[in-house]
């Protein structure tokens, strides 16, 4: 016969709401299926296993015993489902995670590493990555990155936003003073990507405008940026979060106007397969650690709760 288990829960239902009506609307099924499915598994196993009659529905002795069988059956596969259900509770295994240098090593290293702390029995692997575009998605079960993917298998959930700054040192300032605008800015010393780009929020959320600068540095690290805006080599833009202890120390300063910065969404990033309890985890803590707002060094409590967190 093998283990064909069509017409079990059909059976199992009809006996114990007592008639083939009954078991058809629990299970949103018609009567006529119900009674052929039933048919069909006696048949299966050769024996009667209802006495059917237009007063009562019984079991056959073979069918009593079958039934108790099936019952243990449902016993034994609901402590099966609740023990699984506690082990997909409970984060546990291996958890490869690929971060982007934008973030700040600090910042995101004492992220991690809370977890860590929280959830001993994950095996985590962090990787940092320079260029996206060299990555493997599927090497990872949880890619942080800014930006979603416009055209991706994976699954993605914003979990919060990134704020860019102008910054520079205080030397550099002292004989360059701030721009007032993106026109004097252009005709500063900047320290940009390789594209020779800076990027501010557009008038609305879902735009940007992009402005090309001059200048004798550029770099895809936005550490590297930073380093070099600390050696007065003039303005770079950079995300807040890794120049958190600099801003405090007096090392950097931040241009506070609206027109100078850029809020990009960061979103974690994971193949459809892998929403593991680890890696869910992982995104909700990390989730609770980044700021659904704009951040901006005149906001002291949210900024004070970043520099506990780098």
């Amino acid at each position: 016969m093998g283990s064909d288990w069509r017409g079990i829960h059909e059976f199992v239902q009809v006996v114990e709401s007592g008639s083939f009506t009954r078991a058809a609307q629990s299970l949103h099924l018609s009567k006529s299926y119900i009674s052929r499915t039933i048919s069909s598994l006696e048949d299966r196993l050769g024996v009667q296993l209802l006495f059917r009659n237009t007063r009562r529905l019984s079991l056959t002795a073979a069918g009593e015993k079958f039934y108790q069988r099936c019952a243990q059956m449902r016993g034994i596969f609901s402590e099966a489902e609740r023990e699984l259900g506690e082990l997909q509770a409970q984060p546990k295994g291996r958890l490869r995670i690929g971060l982007c240098d934008v973030f700040g090593v600090n910042f995101m290293s004492s992220i991690v590493a809370e977890f860590a702390s929280r959830n001993p029995e994950v095996s985590i692997e962090v990787v940092a990555y320079l260029r996206e575009d060299e990555l493997r998605y599927e090497d990872f079960d949880v890619l942080i990155r800014y930006g979603a993917l416009a055209d991706s298998e994976l699954k993605i959930r914003k979990i919060g936003l990134l704020s860019y700054c102008l910054c520079a040192s205080p030397r550099f300032l002292a004989s360059h003073p701030w721009p007032k605008n993106t026109d004097e800015l252009k005709k500063m010393a900047c320290l940009s990507a390789p594209n020779g780009q800076f990027e501010f929020n557009g008038e609305d959320q879902s735009t940007t405008q992009k402005l090309r600068v001059q200048g004798n540095w550029t770099s895809n690290s936005s550490i590297a940026l930073a380093v070099g805006a600390k050696q007065s080599l003039g303005i770079a833009q950079v995300p807040l979060s890794i120049i958190l202890d600099d801003v405090a120390r007096g090392d950097l300063l931040v241009l506070d106007e609206d027109w100078a910065y850029l809020d990009k969404e960061v979103w974690a990033c994971f193949p459809a397969g892998r929403a593991t309890a680890a890696n869910r985890a992982f995104i909700d803590f990390i989730g609770s650690r980044f700021s659904n707002r704009r951040l901006r060094p005149s906001m002291q409590d949210a900024m004070q709760t970043l520099r506990r967190t780098a």
